[in-house]
């Protein structure tokens, strides 16, 4: 997409003779208004970004004056005659794969340029982007408009002027907004150290609040602006939120590090990306404070638990526990940061280096022991961690066996829906949305009871979540309202009976911690 990007925008910060011009602007404080001015023989042109997200996200733009649409593929001239197609688009905090195209950040709006970019059928496409203030993009703050610039596809539309690059949702508190501060400078520091060759581009910072169903939650996106989304949180956040919140910032101003781009074409670009940020994340919060070694060893079993189970979201959990235990393993000299630094530095010079052995031998000849086993599907994580003695076998704790029971309850979902997912955890209850191909699930439902006892919490729920299954077939999933919904069941789910515990200690000093 970036490199897609960069031919469509690059040269082009003046009008546009002929072609295509497409201007983005803050119509209000609360919605964007893209333009596509088209030659009259123009009927059709894709947009760069499409499937399904790309579908779900323009299902929501609002046609003006009866002129075309915009699908999830392309853009169609209507049978009116109209020398522009013009769309509103409404702010939404629904999160969708990939960059937003209308988040909102307090009296802001963010805008990631993807999701308007179109191809070159119909000629050259010039960009302009327009605002009743400022607008924050390439690492400046512009005053009603701003160059088009194919580095820094994303724009922060800001409502009223302030004085400060990055932006903080008024609504945020001072010690929300200062400990944000505190933990991306902290960040930065400890990987311009540890990584004196990465590329590093200070991002602006775009922090505010917004609303999603369920409890306290965390959302964001790198690059030249970080968004950073705090979901229904509260006013006097707990300890655990607080480290939610370390752990966004943390996690994407590691991003920042990195070359998203040039990984692309691995087998495993989206864990090489994402587990990579989180293994830069979970060594900087260490050896910063933000984390002591009991709670980073917590979440490192967590991680490779939740993998083992089938992560729904493996680039994250496998990530973590593959780039902490491969480099804990390395051979070679070097340190662990110095590995990434290096493998970074190859692909800068176009190179293409294998990644496994990239990151266990460095620039000795070995045979890669612990990538090999746990990617591309093999995930042989029992088998690779005896070799190294940096974890042990243990019963699972509280909150893999709340983990199980949620994987147990998505399967009984996507066993009644036909393989569809829509589900939410929170800290009492599991939220199922329906969906028109559901059976039994016609209704969305707050999950409190799971055969009579609390959903989450115990060790008694998911034993008897398996028997119903075996003798009736069925699971009766008692509802917030007080009602209960008997779930067909096909398959009993299959516990795992033991987790791997690392031992922190070791861990930390193989990793140089």
């Amino acid at each position: 997409m970036r490199a897609a990007l960069i031919l469509l925008l690059a040269g082009l910060h003046g009008q546009a003779a002929a072609g295509v011009t497409v201007t983005v602007r803050l119509a209000a404080p609360d919605a964007i208004e893209a333009s596509y001015e088209l030659p009259a023989a123009c009927s059709r042109l894709s947009f760069l970004k499409n499937g399904p997200s790309a579908a779900r996200i323009r299902a929501r733009w609002q046609a003006q004056d009866g002129c075309g649409a915009a699908g999830g593929g392309a853009l169609a001239r209507g049978p009116k005659a109209c020398a522009a197609l013009r769309f509103t688009v409404p702010a939404t905090s629904d999160k969708v794969a990939g960059y937003p195209g209308s988040f909102p950040v307090g009296q802001a709006l963010y805008a990631h340029m993807s999701n308007y970019a179109v191809g070159p059928e119909c000629g050259k496409v010039a960009y302009r982007y327009a605002g009743p203030a400022t607008i924050r993009t390439a690492g400046r703050s512009f005053d009603m408009s701003a160059p088009a610039d194919a580095d820094a596809p994303a724009l922060l539309f800001a409502t009223r002027q302030t004085g400060d690059i990055d932006y903080f949702d008024p609504a945020l508190s001072e010690a929300a907004v200062a400990q944000i501060r505190s933990v991306a400078a902290g960040t930065t520091r400890y990987l311009r150290k540890a990584m004196p060759q990465a590329d590093y581009h200070r991002p602006i910072i775009a922090a505010g609040l917004a609303e999603e169903p369920g409890g306290p939650n965390i959302g964001g996106s790198a690059g030249d602006i970080l968004l950073l989304s705090l979901f229904n949180w509260p006013a006097d956040p707990a300890p655990q939120y607080q480290r939610q919140m370390n752990k966004l910032v943390a996690h994407e101003v590691s991003h920042c590090f990195q070359l998203r781009d040039a990984v692309d074409g691995y087998p495993d670009a989206r864990l090489i990306h994402e587990g990579g940020a989180e293994f830069l994340r979970w060594t900087a919060s260490l050896r910063q404070g933000w984390l002591t070694p009991a709670q980073a060893a917590a979440e490192l079993d967590d991680a490779l638990a939740d993998c083992m189970l089938g992560a729904s979201r493996p680039e994250y959990s496998c990530g973590l526990a593959a780039y902490v235990y491969a480099l804990a393993a390395r051979q070679g000299a070097g340190t662990p940061h110095a590995r990434l630094d290096r493998f970074y530095e190859q692909l800068r010079a176009g190179a293409r280096p294998e990644f496994a052995r990239a990151i266990e031998c460095g620039e000795v000849s070995c045979t890669p022991r612990m990538l090999p086993a746990v990617l591309g599907g093999a995930a042989r994580w029992g088998e690779a961690l005896r070799e190294t003695g940096l974890a042990t076998p243990q019963p699972p704790r509280q909150a893999h066996v709340d983990a199980m029971m949620l994987q147990a309850l998505t399967r009984l979902q996507q066993d009644d829906c036909a393989g569809g997912r829509s589900i939410t955890p929170t800290p009492d209850r599991v939220l199922l949305d329906a969906m028109s191909k559901c059976r039994t699930l016609r209704q969305d439902a707050a999950v409190v009871r799971v055969e009579g006892l609390p959903v989450f919490g115990g060790a008694e729920a998911l034993p008897a979540v398996v028997a119903a299954c075996t003798a009736r077939q069925e699971v009766k999933l008692g509802l917030e309202d007080g009602t209960t919904l008997a779930m067909p069941c096909k398959t009993p789910y299959q516990p795992m009976k033991q987790v791997n515990a690392a031992d922190i200690r070791k861990v930390m000093t193989a990793l140089g911690l």
